[in-house]
């Protein structure tokens, strides 16, 4: 375990690094079954707060730990409900992934949604899959006020490290590179019309980019007109394979991924495309192996190809250009990790009562003051035995919230009540 052992944040997780996709997919979370653990976890009283973040690299257990640890390590506690809510032996992912507490936890985090943890360095799907794993977990009634500010900040943290590095601007996974080759001919890809030959793997990638982008107008042709047909049902047209030679002058783009042994799209075919577009370009992006297009495509006019290893070439550039990012979007993270902590360390026990009974001692000391300027006809002892009975209401008055906070053994309904107290006494105790 890395990290502040003592602190109620932890974090239990396994990734694409550490563990196997065998067992990845066995500690997978459904979004139902995300709710499920987390009200588990809660009754249990292993978590007050949590979040769970399951994708096909990772699954991650976030969490303000709970009040009936009865001395268990929570860490622990957090990996063996884990295992035996999958019904996965402890010993199988005791080896394997991760255990963060305090800092490192929150590092860990913050790392993950700005794409430095992603298996394509940078990656922007990461941060709406944190967003929907933050949004789960809120509906659910899983997070109050330490994990939805530590969340709010992720995600901030994140948007700072895409706008101001370029940790993101250049894509390093295959369907990224094609998109943005694409979109430097077309510029804007909405109205353009895109032809898909395979409905595989590949295929559905792209379809999903293109829709992200605002693409409408999307053909799919497979040999089989079914797996067409259920990658169009989002939007678009499946055809029969033997409407591709009709189909291609109409299109802007073609993509094909198709698993043939040889070329299915030929000089001859893609010269009488062309010749019909009247001068319009065409874009083939080619990622089948073998080739699906022939090669010499690329000699006729108008005509752009590129094949999976141009793209690979882009990909491996591009990659070794973000490298060089990671120190600045570092120095973001860090700042905002002192952000998140001034905040946090604000909620610890004794600085909030500390600050609590100043406030109100000052607002004790100016309407005593105000009202002391009043009462110019009392002699100094009545006016010392009025500042104290004061003093003593103003104690009394403090007992009950003080003693809610002080002795609640639940750390994280500690730090919730804490928090309740800083916002409505408006506490100035180094939070943002």
């Amino acid at each position: 375990m890395s990290g502040d052992a003592a602190s109620p944040l932890v974090l239990v997780g396994w990734d694409y690094r550490q563990t196997p996709v065998e067992l990845r997919e066995r500690l997978a979370f459904s979004p139902e079954k995300v709710k499920e653990a987390l009200a588990a976890m809660r009754q249990e009283g292993i978590l007050s707060e949590g979040v769970i973040l399951s994708t096909c690299n990772r699954s991650e257990v976030y969490g303000v730990t709970g009040g009936g640890l009865a001395g268990r390590d929570p860490i622990s506690a957090v990996a063996e409900f884990v295992s035996r809510f999958h019904g996965v032996p402890h010993g199988e992912i005791e080896c394997v992934g991760y255990r963060f507490a305090g800092t490192e936890a929150v590092r860990h985090l913050f790392r993950v949604t700005s794409g430095l943890e992603s298996l394509a360095l940078g990656e922007d799907q990461i941060i709406g899959q944190v967003r929907e794993a933050f949004r789960v977990a809120s509906g659910a009634g899983a997070t109050r006020g330490v994990l939805h500010r530590l969340f709010q900040k992720a995600l901030e943290t994140g948007k700072r490290v895409r706008s101001e590095t370029g940790l993101g601007s250049r894509p390093i996974s295959i369907p990224g590179v094609a998109i943005e080759l694409a979109q430097k001919i077309f510029e804007d890809l909405a109205p353009r019309k895109f032809l898909i030959l395979g409905a595989g793997e590949t295929s559905s990638i792209f379809y999903d980019l293109l829709l992200a982008r605002g693409a409408r107008n999307i053909e799919v042709v497979n040999r089989t007109l079914a797996r067409s047909e259920a990658l169009c049902r989002r939007g678009g047209k499946a055809l029969p394979w033997e409407d591709l030679p009709s189909r291609l002058p109409h299109a802007d783009v073609v993509i094909s991924a198709t698993s043939a042994t040889s070329p299915v799209l030929s000089l001859e075919m893609a010269r009488k495309a062309l010749a019909q577009r009247r001068g319009q370009p065409l874009f083939f992006l080619d990622l089948g192996i073998p080739r699906n297009v022939d090669p010499q495509v690329a000699g006729l006019e108008n005509a752009f190809l590129y094949a999976v290893d141009d793209l690979q070439e882009i990909a491996e550039r591009n990659r070794q250009e973000r490298q060089t990012e990671i120190g600045p979007a570092m120095v973001i993270l860090e700042e905002e990790i002192d952000k998140f902590f001034s905040w946090f360390g604000s909620l610890a026990v004794v600085p909030t009562l500390a600050s609590l009974r100043l406030k109100f001692d000052a607002i004790r000391e100016a309407e005593f003051d105000q009202r002391l300027k009043q009462l110019t006809h009392l002699p100094e002892g009545d006016r010392e035995k009025i500042r104290l009975m004061a003093q003593s209401m103003v104690r009394a008055l403090l007992r009950g919230p003080i003693d809610a906070i002080k002795d609640e053994p639940d750390p994280g309904r500690r730090l919730d009540r804490a928090e309740v107290a800083r916002h409505l006494f408006d506490l100035d105790v180094g939070g943002e």
